[in-house]
């Protein structure tokens, strides 16, 4: 059997609204409309990872507890069967960081290329 195909997802503005002044808290974290269900119907088929830049943590903005709060209510969300949960990926630093897991750079992905 050939392994499953993985597809990566951004988080803000693709499955949630996005905000000029970052997400928070998981109130402010609000699904795009259709965007969890289709997530749902993508893992049916493909493994899923999720890869975010989250430079508020770094700026101090959000605690990383904070982050991971939202990500739970998110995997609650997306309510998956099982104990299937989608694996998130994130760069918690800012640009000025010249990290290589902050998206463009390819260290995000690769690490859930690796791992999945």
């Amino acid at each position: 059997m050939l392994p499953r195909a993985l597809v990566l997802l951004d988080r803000d503005g693709v499955i949630n609204m996005d905000r000029f002044d970052y997400v928070k808290s998981i109130d402010e974290w609000v699904p795009i409309p259709g965007s969890l269900q289709a997530i749902r119907d993508i893992y049916d088929k493909y493994d899923v990872a999720i890869c975010t830049n989250q430079s508020a943590i770094g700026r101090g903005i959000v605690s990383k507890s904070d982050v991971d709060a939202i990500h739970q209510k998110m995997a609650n969300l997306i309510d998956l069967p099982g104990d299937n949960s989608i694996p998130v990926y994130i760069c918690p630093h800012q640009p000025v960081d010249n990290c290589s897991c902050r998206k463009p750079k390819t260290g995000l992905l690769d690490s859930a290329i690796l791992d999945l």
